[in-house]
This record gives C-alpha cells, structure tokens and sequence, in this order.
C-alpha cells in the first residue's frame, strides 16, 4: 500500500497558495455557483485560473462554503475541459524538442520526462513517487521542515496534558516551554530525546495495572487476527499456505486466551462485562479456532460478488469488542490519552531521526527541485521574460498545467480530502483522478474515477480497514467490462492476497446516471464488516 501525509492548516497553506486580485471576479464569484461559473469564465472577467485563484481566496475567508466550492469544482463543466495532464504534458515535451532548442528550456526536458511514466512500467513504489511529485502536496513539503513539525507536535501536548495536574505532566510543560523558547540551540536534539523519556514516564503514569496487561492482550490478539484472517482468505482462493501456519496460529491464540482468563479472574474490576468470560469458556473449549462456532458468528446477509468470512475472525472478534468496551468503562479518559500520548512519542522519534541525519536538509531541497508544480514554476519564470511566438505558446501549456494542478489542489482543501489526477501514460485512458480520504486512525478511502476508451466510465471504491482488509466497489457503465470483472475476479482476490491483502467485501454495481454515481459511494463506506459508522468529513491528515 501507499502511504503519504497531507497536513495542512488551511489558513498556513491557503497563504502560500496566494491568490490574484481581480476584485471584479471575487465579487462576482461570492454568488456563483456551478451553472453561473461557466458564463463568468467565457466573460472577461478571467480565466479559469484566476477563477481557481479566487476561490481560494473564497475558501480561505469562509465567502463560499466547503461545500458549495466543491459543488462548484466537481459539476462545472469549465474544469472538465482542462484536459489531460499526461497528454498536455507530452504536448510540452515535444514542442522542448523541436529544431529550435533553446538552452535555458533544455535543461527542463529530462526533469519533465522522468515524470511521464507509462503505466505498463509502474509499480508500487513508482506510483507512490509519481503522486507525492505530482504537484498537489508542494506546499505541504515546504511546510514540513523538523521544526515545522514539532512545534505542532508541542501545541498537540499540551492541549492533551492541559488538565493534568501530576510531577510528570509539569516536567513536560518545562521541557515544552525550552524547546519552544530555544528552537535554534545545541542541545535541541538533546532536549527532544528527554522530552521523549518524560512522555514515556508520563504515560505508564496514567496506567493501572488491569488496563496495561489487557490492552497488551487485547493488541496482541488483533495482531494474531490479522495474520488468521490473511491466512483464510488466502487458503480459499487456492493460494498455497504452510500447513503449520494454522496450528502455529491456534497454539499462540489459545496460550493468549488462557493468560487473559487468569488475568480477569485474578482482577474482579475486570469482571464488570458479564459477557467476557463465557466467551472466554467457549474459546477454550474450541479444538481449532479456525472452524465455525455457530454460538458467536453472526454473519449479516449480504448481495456481494465476492464475499471473504473469515470463521477465525468471526470467533474473536466478540471478544475483541468486549474487551474493548471493558477498558473503555474502566478509564475512558486515561485510556484515550494513553493512546494519543504513544503516537506523539513515535511521531517525535521519527523527527530525531530526521534531525541526526544531516542529508535530511538535502534530500529535502531534492524533493522539491523534483515536484512537478515546482519545475513548472520554474519554467513559467524563465519564460515570462521572452516575447517570441513559440515561447508565448509554450508559456500558455505551462500556464494549463498549472492551472490543473490548481484545480486537484483546491478540490482536496474543499472536500478534506487528496485528490490527485492520474500521473502516468496510459492509451485506454481518456480521464481519470484519485481521491483519498481518511476516517478515523485505521480507516482509509481512495475513489479512482475513469473514463475508458474501450470500458466507458468506471468508478472505484476502496475501503482499507483493520491494516488489510479491504472493501472494493466497482461501478461500470458498460456490460462486456462486468463481464470480463467477473470471469477474472478469482485473479484479483489473489493478486490481492499477494500483497497480504484481505478482500473481504467485491461488489459489482451499475454505473448510471453521474449524479446517482456520485452519491452512492458515501453510503458505500458506511459500514464495514464490524458495522462501525464512517464520518468522511473528518481531517486532512491523510494516508492512503
């Protein structure tokens, strides 16, 4: 799986993202919507970057809300005409290499080409870079300098200790106030590694003994879940699994089980959920844990092409969620910040790391000579001095492409949401973007909307949860694509397993009208295989 970060501060990003002044437009854009917008376009009013430039501005200072400037951006047919950012990219390429060099644009064509990938070359890792170089998270990456980010990491701690009134909680105020105090000194690394040390004290201070032991338990048996429930889908898609993985699996399961009967038995705070134990008892009894037991699987209907039950997961899982809830009622508070306190402690790990590592700066500067907006900046600065024909021209691709940069920005800020256009090469392609949202901590959402020369439009919705397991809608527009999905869904389901994914829910719907398509993957996302409930409107801190 991928995995980048968009963190943003609206108000940090949008001042970097900065707006022209056309005051004519801004006025006129306060009461557009997407049926107006394309009249303002056509007018002379400005062009479709200045459109995007000021509803920016609109979204910066709360005149249009969030949702209507997405309205705006996703049906107005005026951003549906900006073309294709590979095709427009190849068109730059090949004017560069025309009789005609110039040397002051020459020195742009290899940066250019190492980024028109054709897909048939793309891996994972490529596609990672192809996306994270695409343009989109420029200014994201200069707002992520080490210092950047642990003076938003500090102003993280102490909102979250802010009402603890204990020696440890007052030693990381003092060691928060230093660091804010003397970002530029010596001993910042120094000071960062103890803040570490303290945050540690601080959270097995705020632990019992009861909820320490369980929540290790209650970690180690969701670890043991995962790798059952891998296993199981991999076995009924005829993948080839060591015999002894299952036993190994079981025999681990059951030592695990036993520990936390003793635990709950020795402590009887922990006996407040009724339902744990006989559980517990039903568990134990079970020769292989791996078969179904009727008692706790209640597995809901369900209309899928394809659907994974995992007889392993089903098993626990009752037990999982119990033991959750016990934890849950025994410290609600202390446990919650438990669990903020140990990802602030890995987040300021990582940026020691960066800090010791005096490449870090360089690589850095790198990222940044290798983003596609920044390259494209740098041209259109080169080129804004010269008058000739051809450079005027070459000035207007430029100037297009950064306007589609514009618009993938802009849609992510609007919907809290990354979306990027596809950065590769592809001949069936005549469309295509990716979104991805993130949830909670654990639940992630990409939509891949296409439009297909052979296949007609197709959109693709996935949902990862629980570290691999993965839910996956597909809406096509045209029968024969339905057709070929489902004769080669076995060699999906294994492809996915090959990157230890579980693909536990395939659905295979029809692709109507744009409108109807567009609402329905919301609804798709609103349960999961545990029947939790989704917001899709939470943050912008996204991983995919």
């Amino acid at each position: 799986m991928l995995y980048f970060e968009m963190l943003v501060s609206n108000n940090n990003l949008l001042n970097i993202l900065l707006p022209n002044d056309n005051k004519v437009l801004k006025e006129a854009l306060k009461e557009a919507d997407s049926k107006t917008l394309e009249l303002l376009a056509k007018n002379s009013t400005g062009s479709v970057g200045d459109v995007l430039k000021d509803l920016f501005e609109s979204l910066k200072t709360g005149t249009k809300s969030n949702t209507n400037i997405e309205s705006i951006l996703k049906n107005s047919t005026v951003f549906k005409e900006m073309g294709n950012f590979p095709d427009s990219l190849s068109t730059i390429l090949e004017n560069l290499t025309s009789e005609e060099k110039n040397p002051t644009l020459e020195k742009f064509k290899p940066q250019l080409e190492n980024f028109l990938k054709n897909i048939k070359d793309m891996d994972a890792n490529t596609l990672k870079t192809q996306l994270q170089n695409s343009g989109v998270f420029l200014e994201s990456k200069m707002t992520q300098t080490p210092n950047a980010k642990i003076e938003n990491i500090l102003n993280q701690i102490q909102n979250l200790i802010k009402d603890l009134n204990t020696p440890q909680a007052k030693q990381v105020n003092e060691l928060i106030s230093k660091l804010i105090q003397s970002p530029n000194s010596n001993d910042f690394t120094s000071n960062l590694k103890t803040l570490t040390n303290s945050l540690e004290k601080l959270n097995n201070s705020i632990q019992t003994p009861q909820t320490q032991n369980i929540s290790t338990s209650l970690n180690q048996l969701k670890n043991i879940l995962n790798e059952a429930s891998l296993t199981e889908s991999k076995i009924s898609n005829n993948v080839v699994v060591n015999t002894n993985t299952k036993e190994n699996i079981n025999l681990q399961t059951k030592e695990l089980l036993t520990q936390l009967k003793n635990e709950i038995v020795q402590n009887p705070v922990l006996q407040t959920n009724k339902s744990i134990m006989p559980i517990l008892e039903n568990l134990l009894k079970m020769g292989n844990l791996f078969d179904k037991n009727e008692i706790l699987i209640n597995q809901p209907a369900s209309s899928n092409v394809s659907t994974f039950t995992s007889n392993f997961s089903s098993n626990i899982t009752p037990l999982l969620t119990n033991l959750k809830d016990t934890l849950e009622n025994l410290n609600p508070n202390n446990l919650s910040l438990q669990n903020q306190v140990t990802k602030i402690i890995e987040k300021i790990e990582d940026i020691i790391k960066e800090l010791s590592n005096p490449a870090t700066h360089k690589n850095q500067t790198q990222n940044l000579d290798e983003d596609m907006k920044s390259i494209l900046l740098k041209m259109q600065d080169e080129l804004s001095s010269k008058t000739d024909a051809k450079s005027q021209e070459l000035s207007k691709q430029v100037d297009k492409l950064l306007t589609q940069i514009d618009y993938q920005q802009l849609l992510s800020l609007s919907s809290n949401s990354n979306s990027v256009y596809l950065p590769f090469l592809w001949d069936m392609i005549e469309d295509g973007n990716i979104s991805m949202k993130k949830a909670d901590e654990n639940k992630f959402y990409c939509q891949i909307n296409l439009t297909l020369k052979d296949f007609g439009k197709v959109d693709l919705m996935l949902a990862l949860y629980d570290k691999n397991k993965l839910d996956l809608t597909v809406y096509a527009q045209r029968e024969h694509f339905k057709t070929a999905i489902r004769d080669n869904m076995q060699q999906l389901k294994i492809a996915l397993n090959s990157v230890d994914l579980i693909p536990v829910n395939i659905k295979l719907l029809d692709l109507k009208d744009e409108n109807e398509s567009k609402n329905k993957p919301t609804q798709t996302y609103i349960n999961n295989s545990y029947n939790q409930n989704i917001n899709l409107t939470s943050g912008i801190d996204i991983r995919a």
